[in-house]
């Protein structure tokens, strides 16, 4: 017994992350892939600040191997979280389909702002959201707009045409088939840079909404228990450093240098 007991106030003694480490060997993660600079795909591997934000959270709160999983597209990265194939998903905004499948850790780590898209020379004006009644719209499968007012809006009010990722969204706009299309700033980013559409598309001026992007764990994952409240307060001290602006300026550069390399 007292053998036990001193093992038992050996790891009380160890830091908090090394004691999680234990459970959670090894932490998988992923994000959204194509929303640079936060995230996005370069040589087949999920690069960006939002990676390197999540990574650092991860080792500063004790986990010593982690992996990060690429998928083709954002629906395909939530279902892996909801089914607990991956332990976190990062840059996930709230939803209540979510809020069944996912534990969050606050703070937030980021705050987005939805955009509005549409066809050069075609714009309209956006002062209020019932400028939206009459027109044709899309977004990428999966993507969500809170449980407030403007999700509720979206709801009741619209009916967005889905595809399975931002380019196919941003297709549907091209080919005229849609009127507007909504995207999450760093995706239409990635779009306006990745297909040099800057003569041809146009954001709006107006932002509907903006949400908080957040780190969280599968409820299947055996680490969210273990690992949460470490990553809070890892994120509190981060942002409070302001890690994740830092990481996004750094990222935005090698994003845009990426564009000028031959693949």
């Amino acid at each position: 017994m007292r053998n036990v007991w001193l093992a038992l106030a050996w790891l009380l003694w160890l830091p908090n992350g090394l004691v999680f480490a234990q459970g959670c060997s090894t932490l998988t993660m992923s994000g959204p892939p194509s929303a640079a600079p936060a995230s996005w795909v370069m040589n087949g591997k999920l690069v960006g600040a939002a990676v390197e934000y999540t990574q650092a959270v991860a080792r500063a709160a004790g986990v010593t191997n982690i992996e990060v999983r690429t998928f083709s597209t954002w629906g395909e990265t939530l279902q892996a979280a909801f089914k607990g194939d991956i332990d976190v998903i990062f840059s996930a905004n709230r939803s209540e389909e979510r809020d069944r499948h996912l534990d969050y850790v606050r703070p937030a780590m980021s705050v987005q702002f939805l955009n509005v898209v549409v066809r050069r020379g075609e714009e309209f004006d956006l002062l209020k959201l019932s400028d939206f009644e009459g027109r044709s719209g899309a977004a990428s499968a999966g993507e969500t707009y809170g449980n407030g007012y403007f999700g509720t809006f979206v709801q009741q009010k619209l009916i967005l045409q889905r595809a399975p990722t931002i380019g196919q969204t941003m297709d549907l706009l091209l080919e005229k088939k849609v009127d507007f299309i909504f995207g999450w700033e760093n995706a239409v980013y990635e779009q306006m840079m990745v297909r040099n559409l800057g003569s041809r598309v146009q954001v709006l001026d107006t932002y509907p909404t903006e949400a908080e992007a957040f780190i969280a764990f599968a409820k299947r994952s055996k680490c969210t228990v273990e690992l949460r409240e470490a990553f809070a307060q890892k994120v509190a001290a981060f942002n409070s450093q302001y890690l994740y602006r830092q990481l996004m300026k750094k990222h935005r550069e090698i994003f845009n240098e990426s564009m000028t390399r031959p693949n």
